[in-house]
Parts: structure tokens; C-alpha cells; sequence
């Protein structure tokens, strides 16, 4: 069992285990703190920086990146002071500034107090540059297929050579894991396209569904099913099967399961 750490987040005696950073243990303890980079399904790197806390205690008293912050024993935190609160509307002005259009920062920024920027461009492009695709394309997926380029104000997210890539799976995570919607997964007939910054850096055939003849994948996609789901178990993959057959499946599965479990227990009653 873990070495628990005792600390103290405004104010309220928390517990966590050893290793855990300071955001989770405040998220564990229904403590907010706001946060656009970070994704539990992803290594933190502290990008956004919108996560900062207040530290004193065990630590020597400063601003601390929450997301990689490791959790010490009397350390004290506190997330929402007056400096950090201004630091956090700053952030979020400069956020605005570069998507203004994004709903989602849109709310984020509301919630702290931020209607409007100082930093307008006169241009909007959803993508803040939070790195979460090419976190997940590389580290999760191992497919590399999504970089960053160019500095300062011309950084952007890409692929190599900003071309059609030939490392996408087409699987869509970097979707999934986006928070303001910059990439877009879209099918249409049996063919998938997925853009960002009005560029298509991908193009797949879907494959059908064994059952109900429905594209709903690309054949790389379902390769790396197969390799990592499948074949590790000494098993493979040999027929493809949309979400819905195999939502549809399992619920035809339990209805089965649960009318042997009636006609056992008719079977076996003792009548009264």
C-alpha cells in the first residue's frame, strides 16, 4: 500500500498517496483548479500553466505548476489568492486573444471573471497549442504523426513536412483529447478526413462492419487493435465489428444470460 502524504489545500487536512501531484489530490478532494493542458489519460507537462498554485509549508513559499508538483508531507497550498487569480485572468486574456471564438475557453475565461481581451489579433484559430494531440498521438498511440513547428507566433501543430501523413492511424484521439474542438474527425460515406488549421493531414478508406456493412474504421486503426489489444493475448482479430454490433452483441449477451439465469431458477425451485 502507498505512503500516504499529509497536506493542506485552503485550508481543508488532505491525504494522498505518494507520487500523486498536487492537482490530483486536490481533484480527489473536490478541490477546483482549473486546467487546459492537463488530461488524466496523459503525462502532465505544465504547458498552459493555467493550473498554478500557491505552495508554503514544506516548500519554500512560491507559485508551483500543480500538474507536476508532486505532493509533500506538510506542504500548504492554496489556489485561488489574489496573485494567482491574477496571474490566471492574464493567462486566460492571452488565450482569448489567440480564440476568441472557442465556446469552451469562452466558459473557462467566464468562470474567472474574463469576458474580453487586450490582446486580440483580429484572427481565430481554436488551436491554444496545449500539445494534447501530439502528447496522445505519441505517447499513447506511438504513431507520431502529429508535431509542432515554427516558434513565437508561428508555432502551430502539424505534421512532419505538413503533408498527408503516412504515420496516422486514423483513430481519432487527438480529437477526443482536444479541449476546443481545433481538430476534426469527419466521416462521410466510407471515407474519414481529419484537419486542423484548415489543413487535411489525413485521409482513410473506413472498413464495414462484418454485421451491418456500416464504414466506421480505418484498416491501420483496427491493425493496432489487433496488435496491442489481440495479439498479446494470443488472439486475433478476424472480424470487424462497428461500436453499435458490439454494444448490440453484449445487450443480446445479457438478455441471454439473464433468461438461463430465470429458467435456471424455475428449474431448480423448490415449490413451496
Amino acid at each position: 500500500m502507498a505512503e500516504m502524504i499529509n497536506l493542506t489545500i485552503n485550508g481543508k487536512k488532505v491525504q494522498a498517496p505518494r507520487g500523486k501531484t498536487v492537482l490530483e489530490a486536490a481533484t480527489d478532494a473536490d478541490i477546483y483548479i482549473p486546467t487546459l493542458c492537463y488530461h488524466p489519460a496523459l503525462e502532465p507537462e505544465g504547458t498552459c500553466r493555467l493550473c498554478i498554485v500557491e505552495v508554503s509549508g514544506s516548500l519554500r513559499k512560491g507559485i508551483r505548476v500543480s500538474c507536476i508538483q508532486e505532493v509533500k508531507e506538510g506542504l500548504v497550498v492554496e489556489t485561488e489568492t489574489e496573485e494567482i487569480n491574477k496571474h490566471r485572468r492574464l493567462l486566460l486574456e492571452l488565450f482569448l486573444g489567440r480564440s476568441p471564438d472557442s465556446p469552451y475557453l469562452i466558459d473557462l475565461a467566464a468562470r474567472h471573471g474574463v469576458t474580453s481581451s487586450r490582446f486580440l489579433t483580429g484572427e481565430s484559430n481554436d488551436c491554444v497549442l496545449c500539445g494534447r494531440c501530439v502528447r496522445v498521438c505519441r505517447d499513447e498511440i506511438g504513431a507520431y504523426a502529429l508535431c509542432f513547428v515554427n516558434r513565437g507566433p508561428d508555432r502551430k501543430v502539424t505534421t512532419d513536412f505538413e503533408r498527408l501523413s503516412e504515420y496516422c492511424i486514423g483513430c481519432g484521439s487527438c480529437a477526443q483529447v482536444c479541449p476546443t474542438g481545433a481538430i476534426q474527425v469527419q466521416d462521410r460515406g466510407n471515407e474519414r478526413k481529419i484537419s486542423t488549421w484548415g489543413q487535411v493531414f489525413a485521409k482513410f478508406k473506413l472498413e464495414r462492419c462484418d454485421h451491418c456493412g456500416t464504414p466506421f474504421a480505418p484498416a491501420k486503426y483496427l491493425e493496432l487493435i489487433n496488435k496491442k489489444a489481440y495479439q498479446p493475448k494470443g488472439l486475433e482479430l478476424v472480424d470487424y465489428i462497428c461500436p453499435e454490433c458490439f454494444k448490440n452483441r453484449d445487450r443480446a449477451s445479457e438478455k441471454r444470460k439473464a433468461s438461463a439465469l430465470r429458467s435456471s431458477v424455475v428449474k431448480w425451485s423448490v415449490p413451496r
